[in-house]
């Protein structure tokens, strides 16, 4: 498995990592090394762990999406699971499907009851949901996690 974890959306890819241990590789991206968070986390249960920082002061000169493609170059893997900024998931999932990975992105968005009542944190699906007839998604119901085939990310 790889993680992917962008910013603030790197902590909910150590439990994941744990999960996978050895079997796992950790990309990291921040802003610059004074923001890293996790790394020796990650390192202790056993993944691989890749850094990028915006500026290069810790690890690749980068985004996290450069340390994704060279992973997936070295070899396969069976599963991409992300978390992070908008930009980032989009980029993650386009180089998940040239790959012909599988990926699952974790969505944020505000959430203002928490229940699906309010709609107010919809995401696009690509399917029409054989209820509703609608293409949307509650991430706050029926993610936040979803396939990043199934959804329209940003």
């Amino acid at each position: 498995a790889i993680v992917v974890g962008g910013g603030i959306g790197t902590p909910p890819m150590l439990e994941t990592a744990k999960h996978y241990a050895e079997n796992c590789t950790a990309i990291l991206g921040f802003r610059d090394a004074a923001h890293v968070i996790l790394d020796e986390d990650f390192d202790a249960c056993g993944c691989d762990v890749r850094l990028a920082t915006d500026d290069g002061s810790k690890g690749h000169h980068g985004f996290v999406t450069d340390l994704l493609r060279q992973r997936l170059e070295e070899g396969g893997a069976d599963i991409i699971y992300a978390c992070g900024p908008k930009g980032m998931l989009q980029a993650v999932a386009a180089i998940a499907e040239e790959f012909g990975v599988r990926c699952e992105v974790s969505l944020e968005e505000r959430m203002a009851c928490g229940v699906g009542a309010c709609l107010g944190c919809v995401c696009k699906t690509r399917d029409v949901d054989a209820h509703s007839h609608v293409h949307n998604a509650r991430i706050c119901t029926d993610g936040p996690v979803f396939e990043a085939r199934e959804v329209e990310i940003g």
